[in-house]
């Protein structure tokens, strides 16, 4: 049981070490082993529905616990992040496909005319 537990956190740990980086490849790489993660999980929840749990256990599963909120705040800020710059870029002027300013969308077309 506490092998499984360790694999998993070890899982975690590697996708934690891909959210703090640049590359999106690591993350994806991250992802594959957390489905490997997922099975050993799966696995250790049919044992410990058979018996009560070691006190090595628990407390792997509480590290495990923690590891996985860690997780879920780096991806919580990274998409905070990516929201924060859609907004940056969203609030500048557009531009059509020759690269001309295109009118904004509530941009009314009217006439002048002057007399003198």
């Amino acid at each position: 049981m506490l092998t499984s537990i360790k694999q998993v956190r070890e899982r975690v740990q590697d996708l934690r070490a891909a959210l703090e980086g640049p590359s999106a490849e690591e993350i994806g790489a991250a992802l594959l082993g957390l489905k490997e993660g997922l099975c050993h999980l799966e696995t250790l929840e049919h044992e410990l529905r058979k018996g009560a749990a070691s006190f090595d256990v628990r407390r792997e599963l509480q590290l495990l616990k923690n590891d996985l909120k860690i997780a879920a705040r780096l991806i919580e800020q990274g998409v905070a992040f990516c929201q924060g710059w859609a907004r940056l870029l969203g609030s500048g002027p557009s531009y059509t496909s020759s690269g001309q300013p295109a009118e904004p969308a509530n941009a009314s077309r009217g006439t002048l005319s002057l007399q003198g």
